[in-house]
């Protein structure tokens, strides 16, 4: 285990709450747990036999070294500590009037100017900051401020601001993490809670690092959601990334990260697959078959990495049966109607009317739009609408179905075309589907070579099983479905021009849900059963948000709040965790030091409860239609027991207009709140 030295000034203080040493200790634990061992140690009580031989020292000020560099095996081990305060402790300051002078108290004059220097740094900058000299006068200041150092304040100050003790900023964790080479899900997780809670004086270091964090832990869970075995090395085989289900096809209980691929499975000859561009096998391992597909990624630094995929054969044949086995399940049958469809909008009408039109006919339809936009749900609408109806329905996922299964799930084999084919043959899936219609979503994923057969079946309206030549007419309508862009795949040269155009004779777009934002609501009361009604911040939240994930982001929301919602009403706070960080970020435009500062005047000129009180009731009168005029301000307060004389009402009102947090209109039209009226509720919330 790694070991940390933290070297502070005094041991005088070793029990006190204020021991800089403990409390740097006690940071680090927070972050990296059982991880490091930790060794505290004062400069007054080093002597020369004292050896230092700890991974990483940790010194409070550079002025320190001197005093410390000869008790120090390895001076390049040295790093310097920066500190800022907890956020709980910072918010008082705001409550010290603008252009106040406010004495800053600490032991000595270095640790007074530090933290002067960090005060400034996160934003305390709306009082004049004085550095405290002892021996001098400072009758004229009634205001102080110190870290855990009450006993230097001078007697006379009226008004002592404690902050408490500075802690560990986040580059210097970074830089701790980074010298020591600790790397572990956990303590990523441990220093994103302590970020919460700090200020930082480097928010791009800060914002970056919760960006990195979140993006990991997102392609780690994707990783492991994998059914195949997914590795990326270097160029010599280092591993970088591993999933679960690499480990489980070759039985390894051991961490992979760091470790030479032919060295952790020197049973097979890996070396030779690092110097082809792609490489595609089978390989024998321990009584398994396993399909190892292999391809080389170059940064644009011209560093190589190298992406390995593994499947079990076993696992495909198992694939195959589950996928004929649901199919069966399914019945091929459609189970949605264009009354299914749940909307508000008028681009979704012209959509159902031109697709009531189409359904009619029997020709090819082509429907694009981003993922999770409704494509399956219209093609299932517009088959029931169709004389079709009664026929099967079959829903094909061309991105879904494995590369070497995807031919003979769609046109069926004949008996013995390859091994482990069925001795009987098998049907496909376009002839399942006679009469009927196929569903090809994910159309642009579909291999070149299965493009030109498919080309066939739209000109001809016939099939050839694999290993037959047989050749079979069907009757299908095809409604094919893609989320790419189809004329930006032609030019890649990914995608057949001349099937295209057989697919694209009717072309339907569907918007994404961040162009038909006045179905976001409508669309919510129906994923939740009309059980709950939705505040007004909380709407305007959810049609100004962008909905990356459309109808199926949004139904995962409904989905959440049925389960975890006991109130009546949707908020802020029922919507999951990363709306919630996306709507802080919307309302980071007023700040602490603005919020304090207009809570203070409020304080001074009303009794601030009944300002809110207030403000609350404008807010709903204006959420409801209603007027927000003096007299039913007034009827609002009563049905909540609150009895306020005109007189006091008006001065409200005006404070609030000249805050900026209402705009009084004239006559019968009442008040209305502004954008800065709701942050402010939602401060006060």
């Amino acid at each position: 285990m790694k070991s940390i030295a933290i070297i502070s000034d005094s041991a005088f203080k070793r029990n006190r709450p204020s021991n800089v040493g403990e409390i740097i200790k006690n940071n680090i634990n927070e972050v990296l747990a059982a991880k490091v061992k930790i060794n505290n140690y004062y400069i007054d009580e080093l002597t020369p036999e004292v050896v230092i031989a700890d991974d990483l020292v940790i010194l409070m000020a550079r002025s320190r070294v001197l005093k410390i560099k000869e008790n120090v095996l390895k001076t390049e081990n040295i790093i310097i500590a920066k500190r800022t305060f907890l956020k709980k402790s910072i918010h008082q300051l705001y409550k010290i009037p603008k252009n106040s002078d406010v004495l800053v108290v600490n032991d000595n004059i270095e640790t007074v100017l530090e933290t002067v220097s960090t005060l400034y740094n996160i934003g305390v900058k709306h009082i004049n900051l004085i550095p405290y000299e002892k021996n001098k006068n400072y009758s004229h200041i009634d205001y102080a401020i110190t870290p855990s150092e009450p006993e230097f304040v001078p007697e006379h100050i009226k008004y002592v601001f404690d902050v408490k003790n500075r802690v560990l900023d986040i580059p210097t964790m970074l830089l701790i993490i980074n010298h020591l080479s600790i790397d572990d899900k956990s303590i990523h997780q441990n220093l994103y809670n302590y970020y919460q809670k700090i200020f930082s004086s480097n928010d791009a270091i800060t914002q970056n690092y919760s960006n990195f964090i979140t993006r990991s832990e997102e392609l780690d869970y994707l990783l492991d959601l994998s059914h195949d075995g997914i590795l990326l090395t270097d160029e010599l085989g280092k591993i970088l990334i591993g999933n679960k289900k690499f480990k489980e096809i070759f039985n390894l209980n051991e961490a992979i990260e760091n470790k030479l691929l032919h060295h952790l499975l020197p049973e097979i000859n890996f070396k030779e697959y690092y110097n082809d561009n792609v490489h595609s096998d089978l390989i024998n391992y321990k009584k398994k078959y396993i399909n190892l597909e292999k391809k080389d990624i170059i940064h644009i630094t011209n560093e190589k990495r190298i992406y390995f995929n593994f499947q079990e054969v076993t696992y495909i044949k198992k694939l195959e049966q589950n996928l004929s086995q649901k199919l069966r399940q399914k019945g091929h049958i459609a189970r949605y109607t264009f009354d299914d469809i749940v909307y508000q909008s008028n681009t979704v009408e012209k959509i159902i009317e031109m697709s009531k039109k189409i359904a009619k006919t029997d020709l090819t339809i082509l429907i694009t739009g981003e993922s999770g936009t409704g494509k399956e749900v219209l093609a299932q609408a517009i088959h029931n609408y169709s004389s079709r109806a009664k026929q099967p329905f079959i829903a094909i996922n061309s991105a879904a179905i494995p590369e070497n299964l995807l031919e003979s799930e769609l046109f069926g084999y004949s008996s013995g075309s390859f091994t482990g084919a069925s001795k009987k043959g098998k049907k496909g899936l376009f002839e399942k589907a006679n009469n009927g219609t196929v569903f090809l979503d994910e159309i642009g994923d579909m291999p070149k070579h299965l493009q030109s057969k498919l080309l066939r079946v739209l000109q001809e309206q016939q099939i050839t099983p694999v290993g037959s030549d047989k050749i079979i007419d069907i009757d299908v309508r095809i409604i094919a479905a893609t989320h790419n862009d189809p004329l930006e795949m032609i030019k890649l040269g990914e995608f057949r021009k001349d099937l295209f155009y057989r697919l694209n004779v009717f072309s339907i777009e569907l918007p994404p849900l961040r162009e038909r934002i006045e179905d976001v609501t409508v669309l919510l009361n129906h994923f939740t059963n009309f059980n709950y009604t939705c505040s007004t911040t909380c709407k305007k939240f959810l049609t100004s948000y962008e909905w990356p994930g459309n109808i199926r982001e949004l139904d995962n929301v409904g989905n959440y709040i049925n389960t975890l919602e006991e109130n009546n009403e949707i908020t802020i706070k029922s919507l999951p965790s990363y709306l919630i960080n996306q709507h802080n970020k919307k309302t980071e435009n007023i700040g602490l030091e603005e919020y304090y500062d207009e809570r203070s005047i409020i304080e001074e000129k009303t009794d601030f409860s009944i300002f809110v009180s207030i403000l609350k009731a404008v807010n709903f009168l204006n959420s409801i239609g209603k007027t927000a005029g003096r007299k039913h301000i007034q009827e609002t307060l009563m049905k909540k027991s609150i009895e306020i004389r005109i007189h006091l009402l008006r001065k409200n009102l005006s404070l609030m207009n000249d805050l900026g947090f209402i705009i009084r209109k004239k006559g019968r039209n009442g008040s209305h709140l502004t954008k800065k009226g709701e942050i402010f509720l939602r401060e006060i919330d």
